[in-house]
């Protein structure tokens, strides 16, 4: 059928307004795909660009931390460039191992240098010091200190420093007392123990048990130190006291004598022992120390508070003596 012209221009009008609808939607579209677009950006602006700027500059600021407290490690300890750069790349994977951060080991590391631990031994040296600082009651900078200068004292080797660490650790967990007591204790005995011949096991086994009776370090730690040195010497000179001693400790002057010259630290205890027995043989514990000597008040308060504690001292010796060999308390 033929379309008229006023047909034509009505059905042209309605398709026009159909176009115009479409053109219309997709434009509105296109501004809603845009908005969209607008906004997501200013979200990863602030939720990812931002943070990362954030993270740079702490990253920025640890290394220039950490180059500021190595500078400290420099200072202090002699190596070449070389030695330097194994230093400082030790202490940085050290610290994605440990709970302390790579300024903090730095520190300890510095430390190192200035109380003399050899170039080669104080990244095994740090490592030792932070564990202590984070199982103990110790703090890493307090524990290097102290145990830097009891190896020092005692001629301990720089290898041994973990050892030492388990030792104390293992004493600590078992007696009744701290690692700070203990490491205290030790640092008082460790000059006349290490010259009568005790192993650092020992002198810390020993610091354990006197310790763990409430014998503080500073007057405790001297007065037992004069008990080993008094012993040693009656046993060096054979003294008048080399038999008192020797009959306290229920042994003959040449077993007791012999017993001291192979394990001096068994000796003593077998003397302190002896003085808990003593009421009980109907002997004086205080007649007893006044004709050794021994009667100073500081003296006979930690011999009374040694001999009362039984078995104690034996078994602290055993204990530090085993775990400095296992080697795994730590």
């Amino acid at each position: 059928m033929a379309i008229t012209a006023a047909q034509l221009m009505v059905k042209v009008g309605a398709d026009t307004s159909a176009a115009e609808k479409g053109l219309s939607a997709f434009d509105a579209k296109l501004k809603s795909v845009a908005s969209g677009a607008g906004k997501l950006g200013t979200k990863l602006s602030a939720s990812v660009t931002a943070p990362l700027v954030g993270a740079a500059l702490v990253i920025g600021k640890a290394g220039v931390d950490f180059e500021s407290a190595f500078t400290g490690v420099i200072k202090t300890v002699d190596a070449s460039e070389a030695q330097l750069a194994t230093l400082r790349q030790g202490i940085r994977d050290m610290s994605k191992e440990l709970p302390a951060s790579a300024v903090e080991i730095a520190s300890v590391a510095e430390a190192a240098g200035q109380l003399g631990i050899q170039t080669d031994a104080i990244l095994g040296f740090s490592r030792v010091m932070i564990d202590l600082g984070e199982t103990t009651n110790l703090s890493a900078t307090q524990a290097a200190t102290d145990l830097a200068r009891m190896a020092n004292i005692t001629g301990m080797a720089q290898t041994d420093f973990d050892r030492l660490g388990s030792t104390i650790v293992a004493l600590g967990n078992n007696l009744a007392t701290t690692e700070a007591e203990i490491v205290a204790m030790g640092m008082r005995l460790a000059g006349a123990g290490s010259q009568i011949g005790l192993t650092e096991p020992q002198i810390m086994g020993l610091a354990g048990a006197l310790s763990s009776v409430g014998i503080e370090a500073e007057a405790g730690g001297t007065a037992i130190s004069r008990v080993m040195v008094d012993i040693a010497e009656s046993v060096g000179t054979g003294n008048e006291k080399l038999g008192q001693f020797a009959e306290v400790a229920g042994m003959s002057v040449s077993a007791f004598t012999a017993l001291f010259e192979e394990d001096a630290a068994a000796a003593l205890v077998t003397f302190i022992e002896g003085l808990g027995n003593l009421d009980e043989a109907g002997g004086s514990v205080f007649a007893t120390l006044e004709e050794l000597g021994l009667a100073d008040i500081r003296v006979r308060d930690a011999l009374l508070r040694a001999s009362g504690a039984g078995d104690l001292f034996r078994k602290s010796l055993e204990l530090g003596t085993a775990a400095w060999g296992e080697n795994i308390a730590l």
